[in-house]
């Protein structure tokens, strides 16, 4: 692998593609975003976390590996990242299940040997912690230069029930892509969904997803609209899949047979490329978001919908009630399939309802756009360490 020796670097430490999970996507899309907004004067380099402590398997920018779960190996990474001069800041992101030891509690020890500046992300904020919880994130917390948190419900949070100072927390929204510039129509004829009504999820598969509603909801509203058709976009989440295979994709398949939806109702067993996942979202008239966490911070399933325009028909989540009213979605309280069927058939009824919200849930996530995003992280580098980090001359951005 390539040695950059006279190269200031910031270090990211994250899982990272080929790794197929939410936070991977994330960061690639982030650290993409942030490298066409700053000079080379500036590295990015990515430390993965991963089971298997090796390289091999990850390109540039991926530098080195760090299996989460061994304590000695989060001890081993923090004393190489010591020792590299170059690196002036590292930046955490951060999920309880992505530490091993109680409570993700490694991590601890990684930064307590850390001697480099560190930001840390919390991906996930939960109210009323428990005593373990709360001491872990406020020791994080005390340590980090600036926590960042997606979600102004998780700064509250953050703030509230872990007593942790306002001036340390930063609020930066989850980045989105840009659209699709296909219409929709051109769009269904290329998937072979020509004059269909479409509604969509998309996402790693596993049982909190609540998928199970959106297929039992499409029996009433095929009802209604026989052409109407539900697709679910992503593979099944890779921990499950070792876990316990395909039990859940073919509980699924088993629904869908049961009621007879073969021709309402698709799977598509694929790791949707960006690309890709713009123009389903481009073609969809309404998308579902059916998982069962009601303290999920944030999901960028739900952020890439909105921001492509889509109806959003959503259960009740931290981030649906922060962006979803009146004029840009639908929360479903219950959950139950009965009352998701009958808000998607008020709205596949009213097509300029259908056009409003589309309008409304356009504008309200223009903050949100990858390039923004990235310009607030180069702000906080800035800020960190000391000095401006040069920009680069801007281009127009390449429409996936």
């Amino acid at each position: 692998m390539t040695t950059y020796l006279h190269q200031s670097k910031i270090l990211f430490l994250s899982t990272f593609p080929p790794s197929k999970c939410g936070i991977a996507s994330f960061t690639q899309d982030l650290v993409n975003a942030i490298n066409r907004e700053i000079k080379s004067d500036i590295l990015i380099n990515i430390c993965a976390l991963d089971k298997k402590d090796t390289l091999p398997g990850y390109k540039f920018p991926v530098s080195m590996v760090m299996d989460a779960f061994q304590l000695d190996s989060c001890i081993d990474t923090a004393t190489a990242i010591n020792k590299d001069a170059a690196i002036e800041l590292v930046c955490i992101e951060h999920e309880f299940g992505l530490y091993g030891g109680e409570l993700g509690d490694y991590l601890l020890a990684f930064l307590t040997m850390l001697e480099k500046p560190f930001i840390i992300r919390f991906h996930t904020v939960l109210p009323v912690p428990e005593q373990k919880r709360l001491k872990i994130v406020q020791l994080i917390s005390t340590l980090a230069e600036k926590v960042i948190v997606m979600t102004t419900n998780s700064a509250r949070l953050l703030i509230e029930d872990y007593q942790i100072s306002p001036e340390k927390i930063i609020i930066i929204p989850h980045g989105t892509h840009a659209n699709s510039q296909v219409s929709a129509m051109e769009l269904k004829n290329r998937y072979a969904l020509k004059n269909k009504l479409v509604l969509t999820t998309f996402g790693l598969l596993s049982p909190n997803k609540g998928i199970e509603k959106g297929i039992l909801a499409m029996k009433e509203i095929r009802l209604q609209f026989p052409h109407a058709i539900y697709i679910v976009l992503g593979q099944t989440h890779p921990n499950l899949l070792q876990q316990e295979g395909e039990k859940y994709r073919n509980y699924l398949q088993q629904l869908i047979d049961e009621n007879h939806l073969e021709k309402n109702v698709r799977l598509v067993n694929e790791y949707v490329p960006t690309k890709k996942l713009m123009e389903y979202l481009a073609l969809t008239d309404i998308y579902l978001f059916t998982s069962k966490d009601p303290n999920q911070a944030v999901s960028g399933t739900f952020l890439y919908a909105m921001s492509a325009g889509c109806v959003i028909i959503s259960n009740p989540f931290v981030l649906a009630k922060e962006m979803l009213d009146e004029k840009t979605g639908i929360i479903i309280e219950s959950g139950k399939e009965h009352e998701l069927a009958k808000s998607a058939i008020h709205l596949l009824k009213n097509r300029s309802v259908r056009k409003k919200m589309r309008y409304y849930a356009f504008l309200k996530t223009r903050d949100t756009v990858w390039n923004i995003v990235a310009g607030k992280h180069v702000e906080l580098f800035n800020n960190i360490l000391g000095r401006p980090v040069k920009k680069a001359k801007k281009f127009a951005q390449p429409v996936i």
